[in-house]
């Protein structure tokens, strides 16, 4: 990136108590940055507007030149198409009267003469600059599609060419672009070039621009010419305090989060010999799954707790601790810290509440951990957690008991506590379908560790091989977003964003305290960085399942087994909608097919087998679904089957099996209807990473989420850290 040389303007414009420049002023900067602008010069009387006209070439545009008014339209300052000596003449002093009337105590500077760009597609790019996100492009049409339709897309800031020409195609009028109803067309690439020269721009004056608004940026031939803007600048204590405390611009940080999830030794401050408390169902927990290191139960009241010698403080255990929970309430939390600071503890899981989530005193109990958390060095989890599982550690530490708890390969970190709790146990109460994962992290408050360090641990643990967050807010997103950026090309990272809504960000906030960020931007910044972002429960769930147990498919050519027409026409449907197409069945399939169908029957894609039933139940089961995967021409397979009493057969386990064996990087996406019978299916295909889809409306959800996953896996954007 070249350092250009603007500084001066934004300067001037600081000396004379300005924050927003002139367009004159804006353009210079456009200009320098590489962005074509409109031939123009500022006029001081009429009769320099005429030769400064006449130089230019008619016709032209005059705007008046003013820091204090933004709205030139509406101020009356601005004349159009004005094609001669009079015209200029009398524009301008229609402007003057105007502006002068409603604004009488402007600085005007005088009035811009422009050359008038005529025909062309009007788009609006942008940028917006606040934390924690730190510099955004933004890109849209102009006119109805930005003001009404909303039709505008985004981009964390830095953008390159590719990713730049993606944004003109993810609007709504994409098709605008390519000269639609005899319209001009638009140079993509042109287009592309000024977004990414923007982009360029808003990093390295990412501490002086806080706003900067091209509209329109003219879209003309082989040109994208912007024929006005605005640039707001920031105030520098703004971008000192964002800098120094928001996290926007990423901080180097070890992965403290190793001293939480594999800890040696722990202390439980809070122990309880009483088997209603947390504190007595924690310990229990990390007794009875079997943890290997020492286990020190604090409480100054009792002797032994579980068979496990307790301590009035942790100064007072004779070893070593690597982790202490804290399940006291939060006023003797600092206390605790001090205690930990002497005692060379590590790391700490804050299960007290009462901080940030309760608002007011709350908050700044919170601050005031937070910078004791920063003097001791003891990285913490938390406030206001339950505990968290990492089976490789043999560590099961929740006040939720767990006995049965299946290891598999996610990784999964969840704001809310929810999530190693109820919704875990209801996991492992399943007796089929049952989800494998090998570490569950709530994070609560976030105080310290959050999401980004367990995206950077589970990325590093081999065992791993999906990674599923829970967030209601963003404490540091350009962090998140660059260690995303590298993680998904091997893992794939799922994310359930809640607090979408406004209602929702203020619910989040009295739950955890979080941070609330636009959604707008969270989700945009999910596409761009190729994570998969689920928008509920269902989809969180199914989606984990799906990319823990199936491999990824290879395209988009579908092919459809179903021994139900009214579900093969609903999956049909699904399909299309997102895009998918019915692969066209290789001759040899047809005819394989045909050996065991009603002559009558059409052997087609879907492939209907319920009348081939009559041939034998395995027989049509086991052949339909295994001439689909052998066609060279089907990327996936949709199994639709229909549990009833006259379907059912023995064998359901082999059929799967065996085709595992023959197309271990083929999937199967299997939605079963039925009662009983589905019972006895679903417990027979139990162990072989089968997924079972309630519908299929979230079969195609899922088959869509690693589709996508997979064509963008490989595509690395421009690092969004900004730390210099």
């Amino acid at each position: 990136m070249v350092k250009l040389d603007v500084t001066g303007i934004f300067e001037n414009a600081r000396r004379q108590g300005r924050t927003a420049l002139t367009e004159l002023e804006a353009k210079q900067v456009l200009g320098a940055a590489g962005l074509e602008v409109t031939r123009e010069k500022l006029a001081k009387s009429e009769e320099e507007a005429v030769t400064i006209s006449e130089q230019i070439g008619f016709p032209v545009v005059l705007k008046v030149a003013s820091p204090d008014i933004a709205h030139k339209s509406d101020a009356g300052g601005v004349q159009i198409g004005l094609v001669n000596r009079d015209e200029v003449r009398l524009g301008y002093r229609r402007i003057m009267e105007a502006v002068t009337q409603k604004h009488p105590h402007a600085d005007i500077h005088g009035i811009l003469v422009q050359e008038m760009v005529r025909d062309g597609v009007e788009t609006i790019v942008g940028i917006t600059n606040r934390g924690p996100f730190g510099p955004v492009v933004a890109f849209g049409l102009g006119g109805v599609f930005v003001e009404l339709l909303k039709d505008i897309t985004f981009r964390i800031a830095p953008v390159d060419e590719a990713g730049a020409t993606e944004m003109l195609g993810e609007i709504q009028g994409s098709r605008m672009l390519d000269g639609y109803r005899g319209q001009v067309k638009a140079d993509r690439r042109a287009l592309a070039r000024a977004i990414v020269r923007l982009s360029e721009l808003a990093i390295e004056f990412r501490d002086e621009i806080e706003e900067l608004d091209i509209n329109p940026l003219l879209a003309a031939g082989d040109h994208a010419i912007a024929l006005d803007a605005l640039i707001v600048l920031r105030k520098t204590n703004t971008a000192a305090q964002e800098r120094g405390a928001s996290g926007a611009f990423v901080v180097e940080r070890s992965n403290g989060i190793r001293a939480v999830l594999e800890p040696r030794s722990i202390a439980v401050v809070g122990a309880s010999p009483n088997p209603e408390k947390s504190g007595h169902v924690l310990l229990k927990n990390i007794i009875a799954n079997g943890f290997p290191g020492a286990i020190y139960p604090i409480n100054p009241k009792a002797d032994q707790i579980l068979g496990y010698k307790a301590y009035p403080t942790i100064l007072d255990v004779p070893g070593e601790i690597d982790l202490v929970f804290f399940l006291l309430p939060g006023e003797f939390v600092p206390k605790l810290f001090a205690d930990c600071k002497k005692k060379g503890v590590k790391a700490a899981v804050i299960i007290s509440a009462g901080f940030a989530e309760v608002g007011g005193e709350g908050a700044k109990a919170q601050q005031a951990l937070e910078e004791l958390i920063s003097q001791t060095g003891v990285r913490s989890v938390g406030p206001n957690t339950i505990g968290f599982v990492n089976i490789d550690a043999k560590l099961v530490a929740s006040f939720a008991f767990f006995e049965n708890w299946k290891d598999g390969p996610i990784a999964l970190a969840a704001q809310s506590g929810i999530f190693a709790g109820a919704v875990a146990d209801q996991l492992m109460y399943r007796k089929a379908q049952r989800l494998g994962i090998g570490a569950s992290l709530p994070f609560g408050n976030k105080i310290d560790l959050d999401e980004s360090d367990f995206v950077e641990w589970a990325w590093k643990n081999p065992k791993t091989k999906v990674i599923a967050l829970h967030i209601e807010g963003m404490r540091d997103p350009r962090r998140f977003f660059s260690l995303a950026n590298q993680v998904k090309r091997t893992k794939p990272i799922i994310v359930l964003k809640s607090g979408r809504t406004q209602a929702g960000a203020r619910a989040a906030s009295s739950h955890t305290g979080s941070l609330a960020v636009d959604d707008v931007l969270v989700d945009h910044g999910f596409r761009q960085y190729g994570l998969v972002r689920a928008y509920d429960m269902e989809e969180f769930l199914e989606y984990m399942k799906a990319f823990s147990y199936l491999p990824l498919p290879k395209g988009k050519r579908i092919g459809v087994v179903t021994f139900s027409g009214a579900s093969a026409v609903m999956a049909t449907d699904e399909l299309t909608e997102y895009s998918f197409e019915l692969a066209q069945l290789a001759p040899a399939t047809t005819e394989r097919v045909r050996k065991f169908m009603p002559p009558w029957q059409p052997v087609t894609n879907p492939l209907d087998l319920w009348v081939a039933l009559g041939a034998g139940n395995r027989l049509a089961h086991e052949e339909g679904l295994h001439a689909m995967l052998d066609d060279e021409n089907v990327d996936a397979v949709m199994l639709i089957l229909v549990a009833l009493a006259n379907a059912d057969f023995d064998g359901m386990r082999e059929i799967f099996t065996k085709a595992r064996e023959r197309h271990p990087d083929k999937p199967i996406y299997t939605v079963m209807e039925g009662g009983r019978v589905k019972e006895k299916w679903m417990h027979d295909i139990e162990g072989l990473d089968a997924p079972v889809f309630e519908t299929t409306h979230i079969a195609v959800k899922a088959l869509d989420a690693m589709r996508r996953y997979a064509q963008t896996r490989d595509r690395v954007q421009p690092d969004p850290s900004l730390a210099k």
